[in-house]
């Protein structure tokens, strides 16, 4: 058991003694109990090798972008509505290498009104995307507009992992 598993250990049972909102040995004894059975199976089935790849300082301002861009989405799908729309399904492929945050895109892009995420695979994100009905946009366009800052935001979270030694 390493340092980071006791913080975690002692952070999760406090939370619990703050939602349950009562300090005795009965709710301390729950939430400790609670707290080893979340860490015993988040440890088992929780990807920790690709987590360790994702730069988490860099995703703190992320949730602010997203609700700016589910706001920006929502007026422009309110105009296309306006205006007459149509239905395609495009598939994109993203540059993102780390499948958690391969996930991460295909959800925000579900979470953007206009477009939802049908099936990821590999590489490829296959959407349902909302279009106006005159726009002729091909594949790479589409994904472009429907992934483009998303993508962006999510890219810069990246760590790359480089094995050739650096010259000093």
């Amino acid at each position: 058991m390493g340092r980071h598993t006791l913080f975690v250990y002692i952070a999760l049972t406090l939370i619990w003694i703050v939602l349950t909102e009562e300090i005795s040995w009965r709710s301390m004894a729950m939430g400790m109990f609670a707290t080893i059975i979340c860490l015993h199976f988040s440890g088992k089935f929780l990807p920790y090798e690709e987590i360790k790849k994702v730069n988490f300082l860099r995703l703190i301002t992320f949730p602010f972008f997203l609700i700016g861009q589910i706001y920006s989405s929502g007026f422009q799908v309110i105009k296309i509505i306006i205006k007459g729309h149509k239905l395609d399904i495009v598939t994109v492929r993203t540059k993102i290498q780390n499948e958690t945050l391969r996930v991460m895109l295909a959800d925000t892009i579900t979470l953007t009104p206009g477009s939802i995420m049908l099936d990821l695979v590999d590489d490829f994100v296959v959407i349902l995307w909302m279009r106006e009905k005159d726009n002729k946009a091909d594949s790479e366009t589409a994904g472009e507009i429907i992934k483009g800052k998303l993508e962006r935001g999510l890219l810069k979270a990246e760590k790359i992992i480089d094995d050739t030694p650096r010259k000093r």
